[in-house]
């Protein structure tokens, strides 16, 4: 019966938004939700975000609800699966607000990129709801993930782009918020940055799939700028004048000069999935 009134709640997303909220306040784990303190640190009057990896925009994204009520931000996403790209697309569909790239963020060459076929969602049950985040442009870290979905992966060729080509064509000077959550990808995109040029207010990464020593070079990277806090498989990057504002709910800021070997996953101090 348990099982049935937790899917049940998983069903109706609404529901299941309202009972994490609930349960997050109980354990404690609101503090570790990036939403909040970019709400808190980045004004509500105007915001550029830049996404890059956004699948639908909506599923799990951080984002997503703040950019539902904060009406004055804007984002630019990019998202290289044609079938996710669409489904973005028609989840932000107000052209004065949202750009949109289908593409990949490299080295500016196509790139084999691989990905799991959305069929994959009527042939198995129980899939879990980030089942279709899975595009790598490694395949192994795929069914690392999630063996079961291995039958219905898919390879294409995708076009790439750098992030300095990325920003010229939409004539992005300024960015408030980068984000990026590329399944492994997200230090190859980073460290594009010249943070002497153009600095992000905020800046979020997945670490948990990195290599022990690319989710050490990310923060040497951002550490004369920044304060860098784990938030669990995330790597939040913020003015150092919001520490106060997380160190009150009990968070502490990374140092560059301590190995990170205690705050990363099991996989990631063994290497890249």
């Amino acid at each position: 019966m348990h099982i049935n009134i937790k899917r049940a709640i998983k069903s109706r997303p609404a529901l299941h938004a309202m009972a994490r909220w609930i349960n997050s306040r109980l354990k404690g784990t609101w503090k570790y939700d990036p939403s909040i303190w970019i709400g808190k640190i980045v004004s509500p009057a105007s915001a550029q975000i830049v996404q890059i990896g956004s699948n639908d925009g909506k599923t799990g994204d951080p984002l997503h609800r703040l950019l539902r009520r904060r009406r004055r931000w804007k984002a630019l996403f990019v998202e290289p699966i044609p079938y996710l790209f669409d489904r973005l697309k028609g989840n932000y569909n107000d052209p004065k607000r949202f750009a949109f790239e289908n593409t990949l963020i490299n080295d500016g060459s196509p790139a084999q990129f691989f990905w799991v076929d959305p069929a994959a969602r009527q042939s198995l049950k129980d899939l879990p709801p980030w089942y279709d985040q899975l595009g790598s442009f490694n395949r192994h870290h795929i069914t690392y993930c999630l063996p079961v979905v291995e039958p219905f992966i898919n390879e294409s060729l995708l076009p790439g782009m750098t992030l300095e080509a990325l920003l010229t064509k939409h004539s992005i000077l300024n960015v408030d918020i980068l984000h990026i959550d590329t399944e492994g990808a997200d230090y190859s995109i980073l460290r594009q940055l010249n943070l002497d040029v153009l600095r992000p207010r905020v800046i979020l990464f997945e670490h948990k799939h990195l290599a022990k020593e690319e989710a050490e070079a990310s923060v040497r990277f951002l550490a004369p700028y920044y304060s860098i806090y784990r938030l669990r498989g995330d790597t939040l990057a913020v003015p150092p004048s919001a520490d106060a504002l997380l160190q009150a709910a009990g968070l502490q800021p990374l140092s560059a000069l301590v190995s990170l070997e205690s705050s990363l996953p099991a996989g990631a101090r063994q290497g890249s999935s």
